[in-house]
């Protein structure tokens, strides 16, 4: 069962023109609770025009300091939650909040000697600053290169904390900047004066193998994350197997809003049976509705957070029939071998549908 908690919001900061930050206070006795590991998320619920919206936002913050929670929320367009929280959400306001969840993490331990190569581009950011600042303050023999992309200097989140962890660890943490669009000249952005590197592009197949040639590993034990929008993904990923970077070796966490790959209606009222908290349920699917859905509307409480096939909350087992899934960049190959769905993507191909959480 999904349980959220109500937390209070102590503090929020303008990061950039288009994003806040967010700052929680857990009282002390929900601490175990809403312990978590850097690069996982919270999922947040809101009620708003009388809808119950939920969405998940990594967390910045790192799990090794007494500090608050904290989330980074960057404007969406036509982003109803995304909007509301810059506009409305202020210290003082309570939010109901899912304990944090998430496969994309970092583990982290004192003894590890590692290369951490970081790659974000825009949002994407929250969840590596939360690996970044872990890493750093944990793991003294480990090394981190970091580049990160955004369309121009004052679109850069967090860009003040960035400078400080490069400047206070320069023995170990290279950074770059990549920009799509500049707010200034290329060549101002390269003179001596300016104390930060600028590269001109996108984080994309050409800028990862310039990177990785740039800054060779350190420790051969070497970990590659990658957080931003899928195509920014995509090139990232297939510029690490063009040089035999092992899947095993790559984390990834999808941000931004992506379109659904294929729309199949499917059948109409297909019968599904599914296993939920201890419960057997029996309802009918109406033709084009996920099992998600369903399971909702027969006014049952299963497990979900973005409904957009990325952070795998709603993930189940199939059991018998058939499924088509729209989107799904939270499943890897060996999972979906072994009968893993997201049930808020998948719609019924067959007459009969059982599944298991």
């Amino acid at each position: 069962m999904s349980k959220f908690y109500q937390l209070k919001v102590i503090n929020t900061q303008q990061e950039t023109n288009d994003s806040v930050s967010v700052s929680f206070d857990v009282p002390y006795e929900l601490y175990d609770t809403f312990n978590y590991k850097p690069g996982q998320y919270l999922t947040l619920k809101f009620n708003i025009g009388g809808n119950e919206f939920r969405r998940s936002y990594s967390l910045c913050s790192s799990p090794v300091l007494e500090e608050p929670l904290k989330i980074g929320v960057k404007r969406v367009k036509d982003g109803l939650v995304s909007n509301y929280i810059n506009d409305s959400i202020k210290a003082g306001s309570t939010i109901d909040v899912m304990p944090p969840g998430g496969r994309f993490f970092a583990d982290v331990h004192k003894d590890n000697y590692k290369t951490y190569y970081l790659f974000a581009a825009g949002s994407g950011i929250t969840p590596i600053l939360s690996i970044l600042r872990t890493v750093l303050l944990t793991e003294e023999r480990s090394f981190v290169h970091m580049i990160y992309g955004n369309r121009k200097q004052d679109s850069i989140m967090f860009r003040e904390e960035l400078n400080k962890l490069e400047e206070e660890y320069s023995d170990r943490f290279s950074l770059i900047h990549t920009l799509s669009r500049s707010n200034s000249s290329w060549m101002d952005m390269w003179s001596s004066d300016n104390k930060e590197d600028f590269r001109k592009g996108r984080v994309d197949k050409a800028a990862v193998e310039w990177f990785i040639n740039e800054y060779p590993p350190y420790a051969q034990n070497a970990e590659y994350y990658i957080c931003g929008p899928g195509t920014m993904i995509e090139n990232t990923k297939k510029a690490l197997k063009g040089i035999d970077v092992p899947d095993e070796r790559i984390f990834i966490e999808s941000f931004g809003t992506e379109k659904v790959k294929s729309f199949v209606e499917g059948i109409e009222n297909a019968q599904l049976t599914a296993q939920l908290n201890g419960e057997t349920i029996s309802t009918k699917i109406s033709k084009g509705k996920t099992v998600l859905r369903a399971l909702i509307d027969a006014g049952k409480e299963p497990p979900f957070s973005c409904e957009g096939g990325v952070c795998s909350t709603c993930m189940c087992k199939l059991k018998k029939g058939e499924v088509h899934m729209q989107n799904n960049l939270a499943l890897d190959e060996e999972e979906l071998n072994k009968g893993y769905i997201l049930s808020c993507q998948s719609i019924p191909l067959t007459e009969n549908v059982e599944v298991e959480y």
